[in-house]
C-alpha cells in the first residue's frame, strides 16, 4: 500500500459522462490534488486497478450505470477508500440510501460549491488514512499474533479465552472453537487471574507441565495484565513457549552428564593439542590425581615413566594422525606411586565439518583381570602339573608294584640270610616311600576322591606327628595337646593329614627363626548359628583341631584374604597360593569349617572344625598288622599288559593255591575267558592296549553278567570314575598294592555271594 502522506498529491479518480464537467473539475482541483478522470465505469476500473487511488467523485446520473451502483461496486472491489457523488434532487433519495449503507461517504449537490467540495475531500483523504492506519495497525497485531513462533492468547480478566493464535492450538491439540469462552486453568493449572489483576505491572513466569490428547508437553508460561488507555485492567495476556523439546533436550544432557560423572571408566577430555579441559570423578578415584591436578596441563596418557611407555607413545601418536583411535593395555601408576593396570582407548572427536576439536582418553581399571589372567595361567599350569603327575603316577605305581611285590617275596624265603633280607627290607622300605611320594604327587595334582571312614581325631593327629617334624625343621618345636575323650570323626585321614601338613609348612614359614607349633584338639558345641569372619558353622557338636604358631602374624588384609586362592605373602615364586586355600576346600568338602586368629607379630591359631560322630565308635586306624590272608582253589583270569606285572601276580596267586589264566591285554582276556571252562574272579588293569579294561568285563558280562571283576590301576581314582571306566559297586584296586593286601582283597571278593548268572 502506498504511504499517502509521502505522495506529492493524493489522486482523486473523477467520473462524469459530460466531458466539460471533467475538465472544470480537473482544473478546480489540480492544485491540491492528482485528478484522474474517466466518462465511463469500465474506464474507471481500469484506473483503480493500476493506482491507488484513496478518493472517488461520481456523477450520480451515466449511461449504462448508474453513480451509486458504480460505487457500490467500487466499495466491494476497494473498500479502503472514500467514495462520493454529484447528484441533483431528483436523485437524493437513492445517494441516501447509498450512504446508510456504508457504500458513500458523502455527497455533493450540483452545481458544486468549491469551499463544500475543497473541505469534503480533505475530510475524506483524513478518514481514509487514518482507516487505513487502523487495518495496517490490526494486519500488523494479526501477523504479530498468529507469527509470533509461540502461543498467545488473550483472557477475559476471569480467566475465560477470548482468542487464541494457531501455535497455542496446535500446542493444545485444540482448535480456537474448542478453546474460546474455556478457562485458562483447564490447561495451565497453575494460572491465577487474581495474582495478576492483584499486581497489573507485574509478569509472571512458571514452568509446568500441561496435559495434551498426546500426553503432556511441557511450557513456559508469561502472563501479564494489558491497560486500557485509562490504566484499567482490559484483558488478560498468555504468552506460552513450547519447552518439551528444549525439556527433553536438558534432560538428554542431564542424562549424559550424571552418566559421565557416574562413569566406571576414567574420562579425560582434552583440546586438539592435548591439554586437559575435562576429567570426571572416577579418573580422580582411579589415579590420584584431582581435576586441579590436571585441568589446563598437558596429558599424559599413560601416567608412567618414558621408559615404562616405550613404543606405546609413537604408537598413539601414528594412529591419531590418521584421525583413528588407539587402543591399548598398559602398567599406570597413581599419584602415590602405586601401579596398576588399565586399558586406555584414545580417540579423536570432531566437529560437523570433520574438523579434530578435542580429543577423549578412556581409561579402564583391568587389575583385576590382569590378576585373574595371571591366576588362570597359574592354574592350568598347575593343571598341566597335574595331569603330568597323574600319568607319571601310574607308571610309577606299575614299577612300585613290581619292586614291592617280589621284595615281598623274597622277605619270605627261608633260603635268604638274614644281612640279604635286612637289605630287601631297606629296598621294600624304599619303595614304600616311593609310594608315599606317589600319593603326594597324586594329592598334589586333586586327583583323589573322598575315602571316608570313621576314626577318632587323636589317632589321626598321632599318625601325622613324624611327618610334621620333618616338615617344620629342628628350630620349631612341636607341642600336642590331644582330648582326654576319642573325638569320632568321618573323614578321609589322608585329606585330614594334607590340610595339617599345609598349615605346619605355613607356621614355619611365619617363624623364620624359629618357634613353638601347637596341636591341640577338643570338642565344642554350638547351639545356633554362628558367623564368623570366613565361616558360617551350623548348630550341632563339632571337633575341633587348633594349629597354632608363634610367628610374625598377620594383618587384617591379609587375614581377610588367607584362603582366596593364589593369594599368597611370600616372594614370586615361593609358593603357589593354594595351600589354604587346599585347606578350606577339604574342611568344607568334610561339611566343616574353618576359621583363623592372628595379630602381627603375636602369632597366628586356625581352628577347624569337623562334625562329631556320636553313634559309631571309632576304631583305630590301621597300623599294617593283619593277620596272612586264607588261601584258595579258585581260578583267576589275570589280564595285565606289563610282562613283569603279569609274572608278579601270577607268582603271588599261585603261590597261595589259585589257578591262573593270564593274558596279556583286554581282548587276550575276552578271548580266554570264553574258552575257559570256568572263571572265578577277572582281575585287569584299567589301561591296556588293543581293549581297555572297561571294554574287556563289557564284553564278558554280555556272556557272563554275573562274573566277579576287580580292576588294578595305576591311574587316580577320580579320573577312573570321571571316564566313567566302572561300574557302581565294582572292585577297585589302587597300584601299587602289597601282596599280602592283594591276596586279602581277592579272597574277600571270592568269599562273597555271586551274583545271578555268574560262571562259577
Amino acid at each position: 500500500m502506498e504511504d499517502l502522506q509521502s505522495a506529492a498529491r493524493p489522486k482523486l479518480l473523477y467520473v462524469d459522462d459530460e466531458r466539460p464537467n471533467l475538465v472544470a473539475l480537473r482544473a478546480l482541483l489540480r492544485d491540491t490534488y492528482e485528478v484522474l478522470i474517466a466518462e465511463r465505469a469500465e474506464d474507471a476500473f481500469i484506473l483503480l486497478e493500476s493506482h491507488d487511488i484513496p478518493l472517488i467523485v461520481s456523477d450520480q446520473r451515466m449511461p449504462g450505470m448508474t453513480g451509486t451502483e458504480f460505487l457500490e461496486k467500487v466499495a466491494e472491489a476497494y473498500p479502503d477508500n472514500a467514495r462520493m457523488i454529484l447528484t441533483g434532487y431528483a436523485d437524493i433519495d437513492a445517494v441516501i440510501e447509498a450512504i446508510n449503507r456504508s457504500q458513500i461517504y458523502y455527497y455533493f449537490k450540483k452545481p458544486w460549491n468549491e469551499t463544500e467540495i475543497r473541505l469534503t475531500l480533505a475530510n475524506a483523504l483524513d478518514s481514509v488514512r487514518t482507516r487505513r492506519k487502523l487495518i495496517d495497525s490490526e494486519r500488523r497485531f494479526r501477523s504479530t499474533f498468529e507469527q509470533a513462533g509461540l502461543g498467545i492468547a488473550h483472557l477475559q480478566l476471569h480467566g475465560e479465552i477470548l482468542r487464541a493464535n494457531s501455535q497455542l492450538q496446535e500446542f493444545l491439540g485444540r482448535s480456537e472453537a474448542e478453546l474460546l469462552g474455556q478457562p485458562f486453568r483447564n490447561w495451565f493449572a497453575g494460572f491465577d487471574p487474581e495474582e495478576l489483576l492483584s499486581a497489573p505491572g507485574r509478569v509472571a513466569v512458571r514452568e509446568a507441565s500441561v496435559p495434551v490428547p498426546s500426553g503432556a508437553r511441557w511450557s513456559r508460561l508469561t502472563s501479564s495484565v494489558s491497560l486500557d488507555g485509562k490504566g484499567v485492567p482490559d484483558y488478560l495476556i498468555a504468552l506460552v513457549d513450547d519447552l518439551t523439546e528444549r525439556r527433553h533436550t536438558e534432560e538428554q544432557v542431564i542424562k549424559l552428564s550424571h552418566a559421565v560423572e557416574q562413569c566406571p571408566v576414567s574420562i579425560r577430555i582434552t583440546d586438539r593439542n592435548g591439554v586437559v579441559e575435562f576429567v570426571n570423578p572416577r579418573f580422580t578415584e582411579m589415579t590420584g590425581y584431582s581435576a586441579e591436578d590436571v585441568v589446563g596441563k598437558p596429558a599424559d596418557v599413560f601416567l608412567t615413566s618414558q621408559d615404562d611407555a616405550g613404543s606405546a607413545k609413537s604408537e598413539l601418536q601414528a594412529c591419531l594422525a590418521a584421525g583413528a583411535a588407539w587402543e591399548g593395555e598398559r602398567l599406570h601408576h597413581r599419584k602415590d606411586g602405586a601401579s596398576f593396570w588399565a586399558r586406555v582407548t584414545v580417540s579423536p572427536i570432531s566437529n560437523r565439518q570433520g574438523e579434530v576439536t578435542h580429543y577423549l582418553i578412556l581409561k579402564d581399571d583391568i587389575t583385576e583381570r590382569h590378576k585373574l589372567e595371571e591366576q588362570l595361567r597359574q592354574s592350568q599350569k598347575m593343571e598341566a602339573i597335574g595331569q603330568l603327575a597323574g600319568g607319571v603316577a601310574h607308571d610309577f605305581n606299575n614299577i612300585l608294584m613290581v619292586i614291592m611285590g617280589f621284595g615281598s617275596m623274597l622277605t619270605a624265603d627261608a633260603l635268604l640270610s638274614s644281612q640279604q633280607k635286612e637289605k630287601v627290607e631297606h629296598i621294600l622300605e624304599s619303595a614304600d616311600k616311593g609310594a608315599q611320594l606317589t600319593a603326594s604327587l597324586l594329592a598334589f595334582s586333586r586327583k583323589q576322591v573322598m575315602k571316608l571312614e570313621v576314626v577318632n581325631l587323636n589317632d589321626v593327629i598321632l599318625h601325622v606327628e613324624k611327618f610334621l617334624t620333618r616338615v617344620i625343621g629342628e628350630d620349631v618345636q612341636l607341642r600336642s595337646v590331644l582330648s582326654a575323650a576319642p573325638l569320632s570323626v568321618n573323614v578321609d585321614c589322608g585329606q585330614i593329614e594334607q590340610v595339617l601338613m599345609n598349615l605346619a609348612t605355613n607356621a614355619r614359614d611365619a617363624m623364620p627363626k624359629g618357634g613353638v607349633l601347637t596341636i591341640e584338639t577338643s570338642s565344642q558345641a554350638l547351639e545356633e548359628r554362628s558367623v564368623m569372619p570366613h565361616d558360617t558353622g551350623e548348630p550341632g557338636n563339632y571337633a575341633v583341631i587348633s594349629v597354632s604358631d608363634t610367628g610374625l602374624g598377620m594383618d587384617e588384609a591379609t587375614r581377610s584374604r588367607i584362603f582366596e586362592p593364589f593369594f599368597t605373602t611370600k616372594e614370586q615364586g615361593k609358593g603357589t597360593g593354594l595351600g589354604m586355600s587346599i585347606v578350606y576346600g577339604i574342611v568344607k568338602q568334610h561339611n566343616g569349617y574353618v576359621n583363623v586368629y592372628s595379630e602381627p607379630q603375636v602369632g597366628t591359631t586356625f581352628r577347624i572344625y569337623l562334625p562329631l560322630i556320636e553313634t559309631v565308635e571309632a576304631g583305630q586306624r590301621r597300623q599294617g598288622d593283619f593277620a596272612p590272608p586264607r588261601a584258595g582253589s579258585e581260578t583267576i583270569l589275570v589280564a595285565e599288559d606289563e610282562p613283569v606285572l603279569r609274572e608278579l601276580l601270577q607268582s603271588i596267586l599261585t603261590e597261595y593255591g589259585y589257578r591262573v589264566i593270564l593274558a596279556e591285554d583286554g581282548l587276550d582276556a575276552v578271548e580266554k575267558f570264553r574258552a575257559a571252562e570256568s572263571v572265578d574272579l577277572v582281575l585287569m588293569d584299567m589301561i591296556m592296549p588293543r581293549m581297555n579294561g572297561k571294554e574287556a568285563c563289557d564284553s564278558i558280562r554280555s556272556t557272563a553278567p554275573g562274573v566277579k571283576v576287580a580292576f588294578t590301576s595305576g591311574y587316580t581314582r577320580d579320573f577312573v570314575y570321571l571316564r566313567d571306566s566302572i561300574d557302581a559297586g565294582t572292585e577297585l584296586i589302587m597300584k601299587p598294592v602289597q601282596p599280602m593286601e592283594l591276596l586279602r582283597r581277592v579272597r574277600d571278593i571270592l568269599d562273597r555271594e555271586p551274583a545271578a548268572g555268574a560262571r562259577v
